[in-house]
């Protein structure tokens, strides 16, 4: 009888150290899944949430609202890609790169945005970014036109979303991580019209934006035009600076008018002319800083004015 107690109580101990064990690793698992964090960028809760995309007040290209859903989170820049961070990954991918022309009064240091790209200059940096950390790339292409990163344009491009990589945010993700969870016309809780009404309305728009008050209107003799060095302003709510003013950014998608369909992580048409652009620039008025708004080219000087940022799938 001694026997078989001793023998039953070292069953029961070597079943709670196999339980502790498997609890042990399931914790290890999730704190791996916890610290899989992409250097400089936020989690965007989209995940099994929905948007209401567009605006019925906005510009006809905003029109009809529609639903949009996600099936998961993903991971953004919080500032738009920067010229050091831009000149440092392509100079070490492509041997044939040259720096792009960054140079006063539109901005130009580390810490400003990268600009004077072309859509094919962003998906490269996306590809660079993906080997450098070990990811699948997304995008493949059968050739390029120019300097690699340097105004060029990529020939046959093609998308594979299943790829753990680096890539443009499409449309539906950029508004969505834009509003930070808002549903006003601007992410710091206010809508446009008759906004900004006053002098601390439009300081108040300063706060969180580089636009044409702040910026454009100032004149090229003075030390705030152009661009100004990423994250100066305050962030939304994810912690996202600059989704409002400073450069407009490139998307994924080709740009296409909406329809009332509703849709679940959208992409974009299949083909198009031109990609989308998204959130305004320092020479934009507060009606192109609503987080709504959407274009597919700029006036005057066109790629002063144009940057971008990535995202990566939460791993």
């Amino acid at each position: 009888m001694l026997l078989l107690k001793r023998a039953f109580l070292a069953v029961f101990i070597l079943c709670l150290l196999f339980v502790v064990s498997c609890s042990s690793d399931d914790d290890n698992n999730d704190e791996q899944q916890q610290t899989f964090t992409p250097d400089g960028m936020k989690l965007i809760p989209a995940g099994g949430q929905s948007l209401q995309m567009g605006s019925e007040s906005g510009f006809d290209n905003e029109q009809p609202v529609h639903t949009v859903s996600f099936e998961n989170d993903f991971w953004m820049d919080s500032t738009e890609i920067t010229q050091q961070e831009y000149d440092n990954l392509m100079s070490a991918h492509y041997g044939d790169y040259t720096t792009p022309i960054w140079n006063n009064p539109y901005g130009a240091g580390d810490g400003y945005p990268a600009y004077q790209l072309y859509w094919g200059d962003a998906v490269l940096f996306c590809n660079a970014r993906s080997a450098a950390e070990g990811f699948d790339s997304v995008y493949t292409y059968s050739s390029i036109n120019g300097i690699p990163g340097n105004l060029c344009e990529l020939n046959e491009v093609s998308a594979d979303f299943t790829k753990s990589g680096y890539r443009l945010p499409t449309e539906a993700e950029w508004e969505f991580a834009c509003r930070g969870g808002t549903t006003t016309d601007l992410y710091w809780g206010v809508d446009y019209d008759p906004y900004p009404a006053t002098s601390s309305d439009t300081a108040e728009v300063s706060d969180y934006a580089v636009w044409y008050t702040n910026s454009f209107e100032l004149g090229g003799d003075a030390s705030a035009f152009g661009s100004q060095q990423v994250a100066s302003k305050l962030p939304n709510a994810y912690g996202l600076y600059d989704m409002a003013g400073n450069l407009y950014e490139w998307c994924h998608d080709w740009y296409g008018l909406y329809t009332a369909d509703a849709l679940t992580d959208p992409t974009g048409p299949e083909s198009g002319e031109w990609h989308s652009l998204r959130g305004g620039s320092w020479g934009s008025d507060v009606r192109y800083l609503r987080s709504t708004n959407r274009t597919f080219s700029v006036p005057d000087y066109l790629y002063y004015f144009i940057g971008f940022r990535t995202v990566v799938p939460a791993q």
